[in-house]
């Protein structure tokens, strides 16, 4: 099975890329197929996977990476901040104010944006630690993983007030992608 993107994703994301000027950039570098789902992203709930990365891959070749996890960032704040927050919050209320007590239920909150992808959490010290993310099918791009995900792993700044630095992205397959991160 691939991975699929939700609609709140990729709803979130033209609108993001609306709102920065972009969206009209991106259509000359995608397929007829991906450009009708980003026209009516909620027209099904959920889309594969490989929608998502000729997206994501075409955002990083017209605007850069910076620009992308800005966006991703943008979008985890604004479309599934209203939905995750509040769980977030009780979750950081008992298990402590520590992005580790975000990171050690990663799997779990992610499933609102994404299926058949795996997070796992590997402290390293009370102030950092390593999270991996791992796909179903290989990726071609480490770059839209590396973007992306930093991007919504930001989000975890403005929950514990602490910020995050990552260390470089380790490649560790075709699907694996190491997130080292510290506070």
């Amino acid at each position: 099975m691939d991975f699929e993107v939700s609609a709140t994703n990729l709803g979130g994301l033209v609108k993001a890329l609306a709102a920065e000027g972009l969206f009209d950039q991106l259509t000359a570098k995608l397929s007829p197929g991906t450009l009708a789902v980003l026209q009516n992203p909620h027209g099904r709930r959920w889309h594969p996977g490989t929608i998502a990365l000729e997206t994501w891959g075409a955002i990083i070749d017209v605007a850069g990476g910076p620009k992308f996890e800005a966006l991703n960032l943008r979008i985890t704040r604004d479309s599934f901040g209203p939905i995750v927050r509040p769980m977030l919050k009780v979750v950081l209320a008992l298990g402590g104010s520590s992005p580790a007590t975000l990171f050690s239920r990663l799997d779990d909150t992610i499933k609102v944006a994404t299926k058949g992808l795996r997070a796992t959490w590997t402290p390293a010290g009370k102030n950092g630690g390593t999270v991996v993310f791992e796909y179903p099918c290989p990726v071609p791009r480490a770059d839209v993983v590396e973007y992306g995900w930093r991007g919504a792993l930001r989000f975890g700044d403005e929950l514990t007030g602490k910020p995050l630095a990552f260390g470089p992205v380790e490649r560790r397959s075709d699907r694996a992608f190491a997130f080292p991160v510290t506070w």
